[in-house]
Parts: structure tokens; sequence; C-alpha cells
């Protein structure tokens, strides 16, 4: 034992600097422990060394907060505390009720910081719900934060309102009499001050972990708190400018939007005529949905001219900067806009608000419709195929063949711009913007309040929520975009060498408000290099999440369909599709699996019309959003197909592997994997002896492959 006197304001140990190594009881003066979220003072007859680990790092700072006597007695283990209190027979009473207060102050700590978490949680789940609305008024396109979204709300464990925190609160309650009639008691004096030392140790431990949380939890949330307090600036400083939102009163092209777009493209007069007559009826007409015919003729005639008009706005807006672009022209091409009472007042403001946010050219590969079909007019990417399977050269031959043109007319369609710019309007916009709306019969292509069924702000998909999503699937199936592709390199004596590509696709956002997506194509014409063309509605207003999984599940039947070519379904050439079909052709008389599982197949095939693509898509949906969270739902059977063509990422294999389910299949996935290594490791030699660098090809497969 040591004593020593310690002048106000000295730092005695400090939070995770300085180990644990004895049990200080104060005579005299006062310690203040402090942590990042409570402070406790700690009086003569408390002990330092309570609810702290012998050996670890102290978690709080204690400073004298005025002169201070303490003595020090060593600290190794539990058997320290006890010699502690046994030797000063006198001081045990004072010393235990010292352990009460202090176990009692550590457990309202672990609550108060607990209080602090759940409330930053709710302040930041609540500025979340507020953002994408804020964000569209301050003309920002608002960002998705998916990670913040998902992340959970503390929960208050056993350790912070278990039954031991009432005994040590009655304690605390009852510190006079107790002191008085109990703790003097050796044996039971030192019961309690054992005890309560191991509450205060859990409250310790309690706190270390929710520490741990509010820190990760700041990280994750540390981007949106920026962002968020842009966001607030901005739709500050528009309203001193006094431009927070833009109004028909405000801007004439959004109140007269109609007569803005024909002074804007200059469209035919006779076209625009019937345009703007079909569109008034539209307007008037109490059941613009209904199912009469005269109704139904209205909407086809609506949707023919909207579709003359755009291509009459497009070719002038081509020409023009984008935000030279009258902003209610900007609206009708990228949301379909044309009128400011069909669309409702508020939903016109926003959608100013969003076209005021979008720039051109930010992403290449998530496009508008408009952005679209400029670069089919530049001749960037050549036209979608017709809904008969035909690329713009094979639709103009067959046309040809029909003798409804001329071999010089075919050569001048080809190389005229203007008509394969026709041709994409004619059939992806037109059909594709149908198809996305997912309610065909009554589909029209003019935004209408009557068609809103989710919050704009939250069914507005822009570029970065495209992207994040389809960086979260492939972070699972991480060769979802990949096809087989070719490496040769003769002069490293490399003739032919097979690569895993990922070629990632072009989503279109098309003009409307809808509830479904859809792969058009999986590749451009007959290049498998190029890639995929999918579309999905720009306001979705079914889960975005759970749509692009399906919508990437389609394009892997596809692609494989694709690649295969005949043998799409020829079990001898094994392939994704193939084992598919033979399973669920198959299924009664496969031995391995259960009659309840045979069942369940039979009830799945009737449920999507005995269709083995719907089938599949079904299970990839499972596949990626729960198997890969170890939450089995699929049989044996089909999650051996699933992980064999679409193998878990590295980090899922990893949290998969002690899963007797997935086992074996992880195993077999190593050793194929191992065998590429290999492979890439001897091309790797054959360009050393040729005296080249590792070409950029293989590099990628190389981090592909390395787990």
């Amino acid at each position: 034992m040591t004593n020593r006197t310690i002048p106000a304001g000295t730092v005695i140990y400090e939070s995770m600097k300085d180990s644990v190594g004895t049990l200080d009881i104060i005579t005299k003066g006062v310690v203040r422990a402090s942590g990042d979220y409570c402070t406790i003072d700690l009086l003569p007859g408390s002990i330092i060394g309570i609810g702290e680990f012998p050996g670890d790092k102290y978690i709080f700072t204690y400073e004298t907060t005025e002169d201070t006597t303490v003595y020090s007695y060593p600290y190794e283990s539990e058997a320290s505390l006890v010699a502690l209190l046994k030797g000063n027979p006198k001081l045990l009473s004072t010393l235990v009720a010292a352990g009460v207060r202090f176990a009692k102050n550590m457990q309202s700590a672990v609550l108060d910081t607990m209080e602090f978490a759940r409330t930053e949680y709710a302040r930041l789940q609540s500025a979340l719900s507020e953002y994408p609305s804020l964000a569209i008024q301050a003309g920002i396109t608002p960002r998705s934060f998916d990670d913040l979204k998902a992340f959970n709300a503390p929960e208050m464990l056993d350790k912070a309102k278990g039954w031991h925190r009432d005994f040590v609160e009655d304690l605390y309650a009852n510190e006079v009499k107790f002191k008085k009639e109990f703790y003097s008691v050796p044996s039971i004096g030192l019961g309690i001050g054992l005890t309560v030392n191991m509450y205060a140790l859990e409250s310790r431990d309690f706190m270390a972990e929710v520490m741990e949380y509010i820190i990760e939890f700041t990280a994750v949330s540390r981007d949106f708190k920026n962002h968020w307090l842009l966001t607030r600036e901005k739709v500050a400083a528009r309203a001193e400018d006094g431009s927070q939102a833009v109004t028909g009163a405000a801007d004439e092209s959004i109140s007269n939007c109609l007569n803005t777009i024909k002074e804007f493209a200059s469209p035919d007069p006779d076209l625009f005529a019937a345009f703007s007559s079909d569109l008034e009826e539209f307007i008037n007409c109490v059941d613009r949905y209904g199912s009469e015919d005269k109704t139904r003729k209205l909407r086809r005639s609506l949707a023919s001219g909207f579709y003359d008009i755009y291509l009459a706005v497009f070719m002038q807006a081509y020409k023009t900067a984008w935000e030279d672009i009258p902003l209610g022209v900007r609206m009708f091409l990228v949301f379909g806009f044309v009128d400011e009472s069909l669309a409702g007042i508020d939903y016109t403001n926003k959608l100013a608000a969003i076209v005021s946010g979008i720039k051109l050219g930010n992403d290449q590969h998530v496009v508008t419709m408009y952005e679209w079909l400029r670069f089919i007019y530049e001749g960037t990417i050549v036209p979608s195929k017709n809904e008969f399977d035909l690329d713009y050269p094979a639709y103009l031959k067959e046309l040809k063949r029909e003798g409804r043109i001329t071999a010089a007319g075919e050569k001048q369609l080809l190389n005229s711009m203007t008509d394969r710019l026709k041709f994409e309007i004619k059939n992806l916009f037109s059909i594709g913007n149908r198809l996305t709306f997912g309610r065909i019969t009554t589909f029209v292509p003019v935004f209408d309040k009557e068609n809103v069924t989710k919050a704009l702000d939250q069914a507005y998909i822009s570029p970065s929520l495209v992207n994040e999503q389809i960086n979260r699937i492939r972070s699972v199936d991480f060769t979802a975009f990949c096809r087989q592709g070719v490496f040769s390199a003769p002069e490293a004596g490399v003739n032919s060498f097979f690569t895993t590509d990922e070629v990632l696709p072009y989503v279109i956002l098309m003009p409307n408000i809808g509830s479904r997506a859809s792969l058009w194509q999986e590749i451009d014409s007959k290049k498998r290099s190029t890639p995929a063309r999918m579309i999905i509605s720009i306001f979705h207003t079914e889960s975005f999440e759970d749509t692009m999984i399906r919508l990437v599940g389609e394009f892997r039947w596809e692609m494989c369909k694709t690649e295969q070519g005949v043998h799409w379904n020829d079990v001898t050439d094994p392939s994704l599709t193939a084992l598919y079909c033979d399973y669920l052709q198959f299924y009664r008389k496969n031995s391995q699996l259960s009659p309840e599982v045979r069942e369940k197949i039979s009830v799945t095939l009737k449920n999507n019309a005995n269709n083995f693509k719907k089938v599949f898509v079904s299970d990839y949906y499972t596949y990626i959003k729960y198997e890969s969270h170890n939450a089995l739902r699929l049989n044996k059977q089909a999650r051996s197909i699933l992980f064999t063509f679409c193998p878990f990422s590295r980090e899922i294999t990893a949290g998969l592997s002690d899963n007797p389910q997935f086992a074996q299949l992880i195993t077999k996935h190593e050793s194929e994997v191992k065998q590429k290594q290999k492979l890439l490791n001897n091309l790797c030699v054959k360009f050393d002896k040729a005296g080249m660098g590792v070409p950029l090809e293989i590099k990628r497969q190389i981090e592909l492959w390395t787990f």
C-alpha cells in the first residue's frame, strides 16, 4: 500500500492510454471520472478501479478537481479487491457504499449514453425522410444514402434494464440504513462489494458496445450530415432570392407549357392542333381512364400525337444548350409534362425543381430518354431492336424484301440519322414507355396527377440511385454482368485465353410514373461485348431494390441464352438455363427432392404459368435477397445451380463458409477459382519471359479472381 497527495487539475489516469494496475482509495478530495458522454464525481471513500478490468486500458479519464489523497493497492484480479475490502474492516461500510454509488452512476451513465444514441438515430432518420423533398426544393438530385437507411436502430439490452439495476437502485436508495446495519458485517459487506463491482463491470462492457455503435453510426452518417447541411443552406439561399419554388405564375414556360412547346419547336401545325385538341378533351374527360371505346381511342390518339410532338421538340432541343431550353420544355422531355392543371400545382413545382438539378452527360450508362435519343441521333449507339426482335439494318432488309423500299432507299435510310431516331421513338420509346407504365390498356404518355400513387421525391429514380443499386447487386453476385471474352497476345505465345469480362448495362429512365422495369435487349445486335439495355420509369412506384434484383435475374437468363445459342436448353452442354430447365422439367423424378419440395415447385410453376424464366427470376430474387444473408429459402437443387453459375462474392462466401448447406458448393467454387488463378499465373510467367508487362485485360482477371 502506498499513499500520495495529488494536486488539483492532475490527470491521474487517461482513458484508453493508461492500464489498470491499482485500486486507489480516495481519502480526501474529489476525482472526476470522465467519458465521452458522461461524468461521475468520486468522493472520499470511493475506489478508483471499481468498474475497470485489471490489465485493460481505463475506460474513463480520472482527473482531480481539488487536492486529493489516495491510498493505492495492487490490482491484479478480483482477489486483489477481496484483499482490499478484508484488509480495511473499519472502512468496509464506507468502501461498499461508495462502490454502490459508482455502480448506480455507471448504470445511469449507460442509460444516458443509450438515450443519446437513440435520439441521434431518430433525429437523423427524421432528416432522411425530409431530405428528398428538401433536396428537390434546393434543385439537387436526391441521393439514396441506403447505408444509413439500413443502419439498425440502437436496442436497449438487458444489461441496462435487468433485475440487477433495480437491486443497485434499492441499495443506493437505502444507503444510510444499509451502511449502518449490513455493510459493516464482513461477509455481507464483502458480498455486496464484489456484486456491485461485477455490475459496474457489466455496465462498462455495455458502455463500450454503445460507444462502438455511436462511432460506427457517426462514420456512416457523416456524408449525409454534410449533404443535409448543404441542402438546407441552398434552400435558405433560394428563399432569400425569392426562387425557392418554381410555380406556374413564376415561369410562363410552365404555366403555358403547350404554347411554349409550339414556339420552341414549331411542330407541324396540323399535328400540333390535333394533339392540343386531344389533350384538352382528355383533361376535360370525367372518366379519362375508362374502358369505353371513345375514351380508349382518345388515349391512343393522344399517345400518337405525343410522340410526333416529342420528335419535333427533340430536333430543336438538340441544337440548343440544355440550360437554354425553357424549363417547361425540359419537363416535357424528361417527364412528359404538358399541362400544369393536368399535373397539379404541387407536382408541377416538384417536377420543376427536379429537372432544374438535372445535368446532361454526368452519367453515360444511366440516362433519361432525351439523353438516350441524343446518343441514337449522334450515331454513338445503334438503334434498339423492334418488337419483332429486328435491329435497324434487319428491319430495312425486311422492308426491301417485301418490296416497300428499293435498294437505294435502304441505303439512304440506313445512313439517315433522322430515320434512325424515328425508329427508336417508334419502338423502344413508345413501346417501352407503355411497358414500364404497368397498366398497358390505360397508358398515356403525358404526366397526369391521377397516376401518382407514391410521393414523387420517394419515387424519383436518379442515376446515382440506379448506380448504387447495381453496385449493391454486384457486391453479392460479382459476375452478374460478366460474359465470356477472348484475349490473345501472339508475341507472348498466348493465342487465345478465355476471359470473364464485365460490361455494365445501359439503364434508360422512361418519362412516366410506372411500376415495372424491363430488359429490352441483352446485347447490341450480335455483338456479345456490348451493354444490355434496361428500361424503368423515372418515377417508380414499387420497391426499387426488388425491381432491380429481378431485372438483373432476367438479364442473367437472357444473356445465358444468347451465349449458348441453340444449346441454351441442352443439358449435355451445361449452362445456367440448360440445368434450370432440366431441373424444372424433371423435378418430379428427382430423388434428391422431398415430396414437400416437389409440391412447392409444382405450385411455383403454376403461379408462373409454367414459365421457366419467371421461376428462375423468382428464385434469383430469393437467392440475392435472402440466401446471401444466410436466410435459407431455396431447395438444394436450385441453390446448387444458382451458386454454380452465379457465385457469391468473396465477402458473402466468407460469411457462409460455416453453413453446411453451402460448404460443399463453396469448396467446389474455391477449387475452380484456384484453377483460374493457376492459369493466370502461368500467363504472367509467359509475359515476363517475353519481356512484356502484364496487359490490363489480364490484370482485371487477376483482380476478379483473387480471393
